[in-house]
Formats: C-alpha cells, sequence, structure tokens
C-alpha cells in the first residue's frame, strides 16, 4: 500500500511547483516533505517529480498523481455520506472544459446539481483538444473534449457538436473583403485567435481557402468573452460558435463572411470508470443540456 501522506506531499509539490512552496502548504518543513518524495520513490523504484523550475512530474508521478485524485474523490463521496450535515467536508468535483463551453451551455448544465448537492465546482479551462490531457494526469475527475476515443480506464459519451460561423463587423468586411473572400483577402486581413493551442482557424483556412499554417495575420485572445469582444470592435475576423454567434447575427452585429462554410466540433464527456455518483450524476446533467443547446 502506498502511503497516504507521501501521496499528498507528491500532489502539492506538483500542484505548488516546488518543494518550498509545498512545505508551508502541508505545515511541515522542506527536509520532510523531500523526505517524502524520497521515500515513495524508493517505494515504487522510479523517479516521480523532474527538479525543474517549476517542479514537473514524471509519467509514473503523473499514474500516481492520478490514484491520488481517484482516492480523493471516492473519500470526499464516503465523508459526504458520512457526514451529511458537515459543511466542512465538501466534495470538490474538478473539471475540464474549452472556454466556449464554459462561456454557453456548461454551467447552466450543472448549476442545479452542484447547489442541490452542497458540492464545490473547480474549473480547468483549456483548448477542447487538450483537455484530456487534464484527465489523463489527474488534474480532473472528467473532462469536454474533442476527443472521442476514451483514455484507458475511462469511458466517453458523445454530448453533440458545437458549429463555428467565420463572422466580423460589417465595417471590417468592407474594408477587408470588398473585393470577396479569398486566398489573397484572407492573408491580409487580422484573424482573431483564442491561443496558441486553439488549431481551429488553421483547419479553417487549411480546408476551405488552401491556406497553410503560419502565413496569416492574427490576434491572440485567450478569453472567450474578450476574443468575441474584439471580432465585435472590428480587430479582426474569427471563428465564433454557433451559441454566441446566432444572436448576433440575428440582431446585425455582426454577419458571416461565408456562411455555407462552417467548421463542426464534436464534444464528448470523459471521465474516469469509478464508481463515484459524481461523475455519473454531472454526465446526466450534462447530455440533458448538450441534447438542448448542442447540434445533435
Amino acid at each position: 500500500m502506498l502511503d497516504q501522506a507521501h501521496l499528498k506531499a507528491l500532489s502539492v509539490v506538483i500542484s505548488e511547483g516546488g518543494f518550498e512552496r509545498a512545505a508551508k502548504v502541508l505545515f511541515v518543513t522542506q527536509s520532510a516533505v523531500s523526505q517524502r518524495i524520497k521515500q515513495l520513490e524508493e517505494k515504487v523504484g522510479q523517479a516521480l517529480v523532474v527538479r525543474s523550475t517549476p517542479v514537473q512530474a514524471t509519467p509514473m508521478g503523473k499514474r500516481l498523481l492520478r490514484h491520488f485524485a481517484q482516492i480523493q474523490l471516492l473519500e470526499s463521496e464516503l465523508s459526504a455520506e458520512i457526514d451529511a450535515d458537515d459543511p466542512s467536508l465538501p466534495t470538490i468535483v474538478k473539471i475540464a472544459v474549452n472556454a466556449d463551453s464554459l462561456a454557453t451551455w456548461f454551467l447552466p448544465a450543472l448549476a442545479q446539481l452542484f447547489k442541490r448537492h452542497n458540492w464545490l465546482l473547480e474549473l480547468i479551462v483549456d483548448d477542447e483538444s487538450y483537455t484530456h490531457y487534464l484527465l489523463k494526469t489527474g488534474e480532473a475527475v472528467g473532462c469536454v473534449t474533442t476527443t472521442a476515443v476514451a483514455l484507458p480506464g475511462c469511458s466517453s459519451e458523445y454530448l453533440g457538436r458545437m458549429e463555428y460561423l467565420c463572422v466580423a463587423t460589417d465595417e471590417f468586411i468592407d474594408k477587408h473583403f470588398a473585393a470577396g473572400v479569398n486566398e489573397v483577402s484572407l492573408l491580409q486581413a487580422p484573424a482573431v485567435v483564442f491561443s496558441t493551442k486553439d488549431k481551429l482557424h488553421d483547419k479553417f483556412l487549411g480546408e476551405h481557402f488552401s491556406i497553410a499554417p503560419g502565413r496569416w495575420q492574427q490576434h491572440k485572445i485567450p478569453s472567450s468573452e474578450s476574443f468575441l469582444d474584439a471580432i465585435l470592435l472590428g480587430m479582426g475576423y474569427g471563428l465564433v460558435a454557433h451559441l454566441q454567434a446566432r444572436p448576433l447575427l440575428e440582431n446585425g452585429r455582426l454577419r458571416a463572411i461565408c456562411p455555407e462554410k462552417l467548421m463542426a466540433v464534436p464534444l464528448y464527456w470523459q471521465h474516469w470508470n469509478i464508481k463515484a455518483k459524481q461523475t455519473t450524476l454531472v454526465y446526466r446533467a450534462l447530455a440533458a443540456t448538450a441534447k438542448q443547446a448542442l447540434i445533435q
């Protein structure tokens, strides 16, 4: 059996990024933290951390972190059942989600569930093509992802698809696309993208206009709300999820640049295969809302 105090030390060292900060969180000396990590490494026979800045987990370290996170989830469920009226023992559910889902349908799907059970939600926001890595490393118990194939030890459930429309303001279109939407105009007009991880715009230009990555201009704005604001302010054109785009198209604040060219992004819910009611109930809530909000 692995010592829970040693596993917790590993978890805190990685989350805090170093031994000194972990020692402050655990209220022990830095030497004590190092000793716990050393004993855990001797137990498994492998190095668990890369002593860089910040400290990072090795592949085996990530496996142990995932194991420890699963134990914590099951123990929090048991504690909640034993001490149902004790508010000092809240269940924390960590979920990785993409920014567009968070800005539209995700929170309404879970609000009533979390209020009813008095759970605490901890969200990690990342690009939908990367959220499953957070599940794999144990940083989240479930994730909304574009990855259909279930990770080892996990289940994958289809939620629906988000459709993205390429939009801009009338003023921007008149300035940059007066002669049409083609390779020349797209290479000169600035686009708005979410982050360097966001490859959706690359795919859009590649599939529909045969434009290779790196040839076009872009603003990088890693906030779903500010990303949309930048487009509304006429800074650039961009791909906006249908749930956000359609009301703005209807009221005339935005216009589709090429309405016949859409990008469909399928979304899945992946979660650990452990008998925890949290992940089961979360999936039911997400599936019910996704059926109405997403395109099936």
